[in-house]
């Protein structure tokens, strides 16, 4: 289709990833339909399937993480050199008006392509702390996007940024359009109370474990309360044979394919602290009890939770060597949201404080400048 304008979206990995893309994607297709937009990935089964599931283009680039650096520098050096070379003729072929750089070590060679091609690049930084793709990246981009001001300091000197919060996909943001009062009248909401279990869209072990122990301690509290525990595919029938052993009634899944719904039933959520998962839940109005997954890079997700519990949002509990005491703590702060309604409704308003529901807006609207200041420069050197 003549003048068919194409978008690439970089990076991925992860739903983390993965979502503001979407949501980014989303806005773009809402201006223009006509629009052809091209995710590169690197081929990983979640990646696959949240975008089939979504019905975007997908393309696989074969790339190494920096920490193949250390182990096998020739490895590291000669798969990048390779995944750039790729990447150059797969712009050279789609002819892109843009790049999004969504993080993650597939966007590197993708950005570094469209410097060497003069096409212009915006990268979404979603955590408090940027990862290694946005900081290598920051100083070639146009302009990086961030969720939060305090990133900014963490990036090149040379870096154009703006803040515009993390982009969040339509259906989450109708959550925060038709939330009303810290009552939570929102679409789809459920007279049961509920607790909803999110330990990241691969899982983590600890995450359940320490849940099933809270729960087990908590089970005349919870006897109304409606469970349901997103486990990761290894895991699944484990935990689903604990909730049986200990008599408590949950449902027990790999993975949550229609999260809008389940956050507007949501009284009260036990997540990591991902970057996407935390905006999600601030546009949903969710009080959250965060497990900040210990081992992240420069410990950004702990960083993440604190923002928001700093704002009374979220209360953290960290994760400790041993998980007996990583369950009390849950446990306790556990029982203290489902006794008192009052507190969840002052976290409920905080974490709407935090919500940014025009973020993809705002990133739409920062790629239109970047690409018709491009124009412009190309019609001038014409």
């Amino acid at each position: 289709m003549a003048n068919r304008a194409v978008y690439v979206l970089a990076g991925g990995g992860t739903g983390g990833h993965l979502f503001p893309g979407i949501a980014v994607a989303e806005e773009i297709l809402s201006r223009d339909p006509r629009s052809r937009i091209v995710f590169v990935g690197s081929g990983r089964e979640i990646e696959l399937e949240i975008l089939v599931k979504h019905g975007f283009e997908h393309e696989t680039l074969h790339a190494e993480p920096s920490t193949m650096l250390r182990r096998n520098p020739i490895r590291f050096l000669w798969h990048n050199w390779h995944a750039c070379r790729m990447a150059r003729m797969m712009l050279k072929q789609l002819q892109p008006k843009a790049i999004i750089g969504l993080g993650g070590f597939v966007s590197v060679p993708v950005v570094v392509a469209a410097s060497s091609l003069g096409v212009p690049s915006l990268l979404l930084e979603q955590n408090v702390v940027p990862g290694r793709a946005t900081r290598w990246l920051s100083g070639r981009a146009a302009l990086v996007c961030l969720s939060f001001a305090e990133c900014n300091v963490r990036l090149s000197a040379r870096a154009k940024t703006c803040v515009t919060g993390n982009p969040v996909r339509r259906e989450i943001v109708r959550l925060h359009a038709h939330s009303r009062d810290s009552e939570r009248e929102r679409p789809y909401r459920n007279k049961t109370e509920s607790l909803l279990i999110l330990g990241g869209s691969q899982g983590a072990s600890s995450v359940n474990e320490a849940v099933l122990c809270a729960v087990q301690r908590l089970r005349a509290q919870l006897g109304d309360w409606r469970i349901v525990h997103q486990t990761g595919r290894l895991q699944c029938d484990q935990v689903r044979r604990r909730y049986v052993e200990f008599g408590v009634t949950a449902e027990v899944v790999p993975f949550i394919s229609d999260l809008t719904k389940r956050y507007a039933e949501t009284t009260v959520a036990i997540s990591r602290a991902g970057a996407t998962t935390l905006a999600e839940l601030a546009c949903a109005g969710t009080p959250t009890i965060l497990l900040p997954y210990p081992n992240s890079i420069r410990n950004h997700q702990f960083l993440n939770a604190r923002l928001f519990e700093s704002a009374g949002a979220a209360r953290i509990v960290e994760q400790g060597s041993d998980p007996a005491t990583t369950a009390s703590a849950l446990a306790i702060y556990l029982r203290i949201l489902i006794e008192k309604h009052d507190m969840r409704g002052e976290m409920c308003r905080a974490m709407y404080c935090l919500a940014r529901p025009d973020a993809a807006r705002q990133v739409v609207d920062r790629l239109r400048d970047l690409t018709e200041f491009k124009c412009s420069l190309n019609q001038r050197s014409a």
